[in-house]
């Protein structure tokens, strides 16, 4: 009996750390694809399946996209030189990388179909109905929010809407810091007169990078608030809702379209609870609204310490936010760079009305 109950012990620690050891690479891969800096076969992988839905459900269309993405210098679509054919990553070596991803980690996951198909698919989900993850393109929302203790209360995002271009704009800022000498990351309240340069010269980077993105705002006045977090949530849902619409009617980014919002992580039991409900609002918003055209792909709390470009929607929400905060212009360097953010990229701002927020201030 002694020997009995010491092998279970050892099944429920040798089970625990497996769990473990699945959570902690989960983690990292995780990592990998917020900084937009994959390096290992699978991170780049798994960085494919991200943005490229349809890469999900196919081995050769992942094969091909990781090649124009990573081996760009080999591969841009079309013929493959002979001589050069064995310098591609392997399809098996791709293949695996994405079972592991997808199988192992549980990230990413193909259709149902398709999980039938390669005999993945649980017990559970083959009983129930689920449906068909759209392989429509992906836009990328990296949202913040500022003004706590400032008259206005706001949020503020970066919207990718070629989500694969993520890979050339972080490797543009992180050129940049490298030629100019900037270290770590940026923030808004780090900005002074010892550094503005630096700040404004990367604000350059990110407006030559400027094709695909856009950046959205939206902010009401703190003063009688009940509830600051259930504020803050209901203005990341107005303010995706309300870009999707302009996004949607300028032409930029027509629907359908997979979506992918990401906010700044802050603390783990409020974001859970934030996360929750603005999924659920969102879910419901893409029947309601949208009529199933808008697929919520991710929501999620990301550390912006390894995503460059959620320090970007820091920087933008920041310099909103200074600029209606503030009695009046000065020529501070935090103002100088927040007025040449705003001017940089044409941002106006009007009022808005929503139901449960009375008046608002929206900027784009």
């Amino acid at each position: 009996m002694e020997e009995q109950a010491e092998t279970v012990v050892e099944n429920v620690e040798d089970t625990q750390a497996l769990g473990e050891k699945k959570e902690a690479e989960k983690l990292k891969v995780l990592a990998a694809i917020a900084g937009n800096s994959p390096s290992r076969l699978m991170d780049r992988v798994a960085w494919v399946l991200n943005h490229y839905p349809s890469a999900r459900d196919s081995d050769i269309k992942c094969q091909l996209l990781y090649w124009k993405t990573f081996q760009s210098d080999i591969y841009s679509g079309g013929a493959i030189p002979e001589d050069k054919y064995l310098e591609l990553e392997k399809l098996n070596n791709i293949t695996r990388a994405r079972a592991q991803v997808q199988n192992t980690l549980g990230l990413f996951k193909a259709s149902p179909e398709v999980r039938r198909f390669r005999g993945t698919l649980s017990e559970e989900e083959k009983q129930k109905a689920l449906e068909v993850r759209p392989t429509h393109p992906v836009y990328c929302i990296y949202a913040d929010e500022s003004g706590k203790t400032g008259k206005y209360l706001l949020v503020g995002s970066l919207w990718v809407l070629k989500s694969y271009e993520t890979l050339k704009i972080t490797k543009a800022i992180n050129q940049k810091k490298q030629e100019i000498g900037f270290k770590g990351e940026m923030h808004f309240k780090e900005i002074d007169k010892n550094n503005v340069e630096k700040y404004l010269s990367l604000l350059g980077t990110i407006l030559e990078n400027s094709s695909s993105i856009s950046f959205k705002g939206l902010g009401v006045v703190r003063a009688g608030l009940y509830s600051v977090d259930d504020t803050l949530n209901k203005l990341f849902y107005h303010m995706v809702i309300n870009g999707i619409k302009e996004e949607n009617q300028s032409g930029r980014a027509v629907l359908p379209r997979n979506l992918q919002f990401r906010k700044d992580k802050e603390e783990d039991s409020k974001d859970k609870l934030a996360m929750m409900e603005i999924e659920l609002k969102l879910r419901h918003a893409s029947t309601a609204i949208f009529n199933g055209n808008v697929y919520i792909d991710v929501i999620e709390a990301e550390d912006s310490s390894i995503s460059p470009l959620m320090q970007i929607s820091d920087l933008f929400v920041s310099s909103i936010s200074r600029i209606l905060n503030r009695e009046k212009a000065s020529d501070h360097p935090k103002d100088m760079f927040a007025d040449k953010f705003l001017s940089a990229f044409g941002m106006v701002y009007k009022d808005k009305v929503f139901d449960e927020l009375s008046e608002c201030v929206s900027f784009s």
